[in-house]
């Protein structure tokens, strides 16, 4: 992994840039990059500990690690929302236009969501506005804890690659078996490994670990956007919006399927990579990795 410092310090002044942005102005790129930003940091923070535990580093980096977990939840549901409204006008755009009960259907949807954004987005502003003093507090304090801990010992011998599909298939092993139930959890944690292996800076996101990782995370990611927009459909229009649930339905499944097909792929080729990566004996490796950590599977 590059120098743990400059690498975070690089990720808080990203995530910093893009609250200021949002505190402005709550438009889609930003909202994006205020919920990515958070979740990269919680992905390096996280990583460090677990490589370079030091009670120096711990104590602050926990308070700051619950103030963005704050700021994500707040900006999650309003990202989510614009994703859907751009899925949904694909769709729509797909068929003929006119006045014919699809389009009235969702026309109906589409103002139930920006609706739905422009108070959630209220929210986040509030939240960002009560939080950015204290966010910030945190910060320096992680840093100056960082910083005061000698470079050779916050260096790591393992690779990004290495440290990231140790988390993957720690959350393979928690989770043996995927269903619509707990593929969105397993996605969580894939994003998790993702963002440690772009952590790399000889490789970064064109590290081939990483590549992977973001194939199942998109996979899932699309399936899980197309479940949230059938049930947003059943919320604003119910049983009055038959023609768009018949439209929605086919797209929930068609990529509950190639998530499924994505995710088993990919996990069998890491699993295979770790595999080779690892010292151990088999039967000692997966013994290794069958401990809880609730961190990989929570917070997003």
């Amino acid at each position: 992994m590059q120098d743990p410092r400059a690498h975070l310090t690089a990720l808080a002044d990203a995530f910093n840039a893009a609250l200021a942005r949002c505190v402005e102005d709550t438009d889609a790129d930003a909202v994006h990059r205020v919920r990515t930003g958070s979740r990269r940091l919680q992905a390096m923070l996280e990583a460090m500990l677990r490589e370079n535990a030091t009670f120096a580093v711990d104590h602050p980096a926990r308070p700051w690690l619950r103030q963005l977990k704050q700021i994500r939840r707040a900006a999650g549901p309003v990202r989510d929302l614009d994703v859907h409204r751009k899925l949904l006008e694909n769709l729509v755009g797909k068929s003929a236009p006119g006045s014919d009960p699809l389009h009235k259907q969702a026309e109906i949807l589409d103002d139930w969501l920006k609706s739905e954004r422009k108070h959630l987005a209220r929210g986040m502003q509030k939240q960002i506005r009560k939080r950015q003093h204290g966010l910030a507090e945190r910060q320096t304090a992680v840093l100056n804890a960082v910083g005061s801990v000698p470079l050779e010992s916050v260096r790591t011998g393992r690779s990004a690659d290495a440290v990231a599909l140790e988390d993957f298939v720690r959350a393979a092993d928690a989770m043996p078996l995927l269903d619509a139930e707990n593929l969105h959890d397993f996605r969580k944690a894939t994003k998790k490994a993702r963002y440690v292996a772009e952590s790399a800076a000889e490789k970064g996101p064109y590290s081939s670990v990483a590549k992977a990782l973001k194939r199942i995370q998109d996979a899932i990611g699309d399936w899980h956007d197309w479940q949230s927009l059938f049930e947003e459909a059943g919320a604003a229009v119910g049983k009055d919006g038959p023609d768009l649930s018949a439209h929605l339905e086919p797209e929930v499944e068609r990529h509950f399927a190639a998530a499924m097909k994505t995710t088993q792929t990919m996990r069998a080729r890491l699993s295979g990579e770790w595999m080779a990566l690892s010292k151990p004996p088999a039967k000692r490796l997966v013994a290794s990795v069958r401990f809880s950590d609730r961190r990989l599977v929570s917070g997003f």
